[in-house]
This record gives structure tokens, C-alpha cells and sequence, in this order.
């Protein structure tokens, strides 16, 4: 009877183990079957750009800025950072890849707005934290038909290329392009960038998943608030991208007195952005981590809350810079 059952149980780890096996060769396949995706969009871009012309009119080898290696070497660099840091670092992949200082990227908020994560520059931000894309016209629907927007007109208040990244028939995200020089502003730019967009969609979008899901799996037991672990990593994540000019972010401390945590944050909850994270620091001190906002504006948040009954005050961001997720 014993030895049965051992028989038993052999063979159902063989099978389980047999399982495991097919599930990790199946998705060793898919992987393989995204780079060869890969590879022929490097090999689209690069033969339909045999050279580039630059300011001075003079054409450039494409091998020069458009080589297979090239490209991928920078697009690979994504691989290096964390997913919760991929769509900060992302705008410097785009940066490089298209020539240009001035890139930005718009996360969907819902069907009307999006939010500014991430960008290069000041002139790639002057759209402003918040836009509302589906009052942006001739953009708003190219994009939506799922094309690169060229604005050929150079009109005030629209960037000069966008393209978008598409969650299924969605816009999930709006991806920015300013200081491009008028001549480079063609048909031909905007294969590049639609190439460009294809080889970096599985990276920005599976982080924006991530990071949309990230509270929901991550908030403390009947509240909204993250578990000290999760909101370090998302801090630091933060802070560091705010040190490299990527965003604006800042850091609020809120005393809790006599109350606990949960208390409070029912009472922040309706008066912060939901753009904004909650969360634990320093052995269960409450926290705000609030996004895409200067220090100036920061200071605006801690008047409105303090007018509101809760003390509080802007922590000391290098603080938690060089923290580990331990």
C-alpha cells in the first residue's frame, strides 16, 4: 500500500514537473518569437532610412545614428531598470532614438485625460501636468486611428510629433516630441518614430500595467494605503528619476497624533490627487507621495491639507535616496 502511494506521488511530481517544463519552453518561444518581431522592425527602420539629413542639409550614412546594433543597444538599455522605473527611463530611450532633447510621455488617465509621467526637458513639459488629448483635434484623432500625428503647420500648443501606445484599442499612453528642426518634420520621421514605438511597446506597456495595478495589490489590508516595502521601492523609483530632471515629485510626512493610519488616510484620501500614492515609511509613519508636482506646488498641497486639520510637513527627499527594498 505504501509503496503505491509513493508510486502515486512520483508520478504526479513527474507530471507537475512535465508541466512546469512546457509552460517555461512555451514561454521561451514566445520570447524568441518577440525578438525576431524585433529584428525585422530594426531591419524596417534601418532600410527605410538609407540616410538622414541634418540641419546643415548634408546627408548623414544611416550606419552613423540608424545602425541595427545601435538601435538596439539603446533600446535594450530598458532592460536594465526595474518595471516600476521603465517608463521614466523610456524618455531618454525616445530622446536618443529620435534626435531630440524634448520628448514626453502622457499616461492615460481615462477617456478625456492624461498625466504627464515623465520628460526630458522643460520645453517637452510645457503642455502642462494635465491635458485633456480628446480636445486636441487633428492629434487626438490621428492618434486614435492609430497613426503618427505630424504637425506640419507648427501650431502653438501641440508638440511636433506624437505617436501613441495602444493597450488593445485603447490609448494607453501619448508619447511627445518637441525640438525637432522643421526639416526633419516629414513622412519619413514619422516611419522611423512608428518603428521606434513598435520596438519599445511590450517594455512601456507592460509597465504601465504594472504600475496601474500596483496599489490594488500592494495597499494595506481594508485601506489605500502601500505597505512599507512597496512604497520604498516606489519612492526611490521616484526620487531618483526626479535627481536625473525626469520629474517633479515630492515627499509629505503626515503627523498622525493620536489616530492611526488607517483613520487618516480615509480623511486625505478625497482631498489628494489619485494620482498621488499613500503609503508607510519609517516603521509605520504615514506618508504622501505626491506626483508630477514642484516644490512650490508641494507647499500649496501642505497648506491646503493643514487648513483642513492635518498636520504635516515636506520631508527631506535625500533621506530615502539611497534605500534599499529590504
Amino acid at each position: 500500500m505504501y509503496s503505491e502511494k509513493t508510486g502515486t506521488t512520483q508520478t504526479s511530481t513527474i507530471q507537475t514537473t512535465m508541466k512546469e517544463l512546457q509552460a517555461e519552453i512555451e514561454r521561451l518561444m514566445e520570447l524568441l518569437k518577440e525578438k525576431d518581431r524585433e529584428i525585422e522592425e530594426l531591419k524596417s527602420l534601418c532600410g527605410s532610412h538609407p540616410v538622414s539629413t541634418g540641419q546643415s542639409g548634408t546627408a548623414r550614412p544611416a550606419g552613423q545614428k540608424d545602425s541595427l546594433e545601435r538601435i538596439y543597444e539603446v533600446i535594450s538599455s530598458l532592460n536594465k531598470y526595474t518595471t516600476e522605473e521603465v517608463l521614466f527611463y523610456a524618455v531618454q530611450v525616445l530622446s536618443e532614438l529620435m534626435d531630440t532633447p524634448d520628448v514626453a510621455i502622457y499616461n492615460v488617465a481615462n477617456r478625456d485625460y492624461a498625466r504627464l509621467f515623465s520628460a526630458t526637458s522643460q520645453a517637452a513639459r510645457k503642455l502642462g501636468n494635465s491635458i485633456r488629448y480628446t480636445d486636441m483635434g487633428e492629434m487626438y484623432e490621428t492618434l486614435k486611428n492609430e497613426k503618427v500625428y505630424i504637425n506640419t503647420s507648427m501650431a502653438e500648443g501641440f508638440p511636433l510629433m506624437a505617436s501613441a501606445v495602444y493597450d488593445e484599442d485603447r490609448i494607453r499612453l501619448i508619447l511627445m516630441f518637441w525640438g525637432l528642426p522643421e526639416e526633419r518634420i516629414t513622412w519619413s520621421e514619422a516611419h522611423r518614430l512608428t518603428a521606434i514605438g513598435a520596438l519599445i511597446q511590450n517594455a512601456v506597456l507592460r509597465a504601465s500595467r504594472y504600475l496601474e495595478s500596483f496599489r490594488s495589490r500592494r495597499y494595506l489590508e481594508g485601506t489605500n494605503v502601500l505597505n512599507e516595502h512597496a512604497f520604498t521601492i516606489l519612492v526611490k523609483a521616484f526620487l531618483e528619476a526626479k535627481a536625473k530632471g525626469l520629474t517633479e515629485c515630492a515627499l509629505m510626512e503626515v503627523m498622525l497624533g493620536y489616530q492611526g493610519y488607517e483613520e487618516v488616510s480615509t480623511a486625505l484620501a478625497c482631498n489628494i490627487r489619485l494620482t498621488d500614492y499613500m503609503g508607510l515609511l519609517d516603521n509605520g509613519k504615514l506618508y504622501i507621495l505626491l506626483c508630477n508636482t514642484d516644490s512650490k506646488n508641494a507647499e500649496v498641497v501642505q497648506e491646503r491639507l493643514q487648513d483642513l486639520g492635518h498636520d504635516c510637513k515636506i520631508a527631506d527627499a535625500e533621506k530615502y535616496m539611497s534605500r534599499t527594498d529590504n
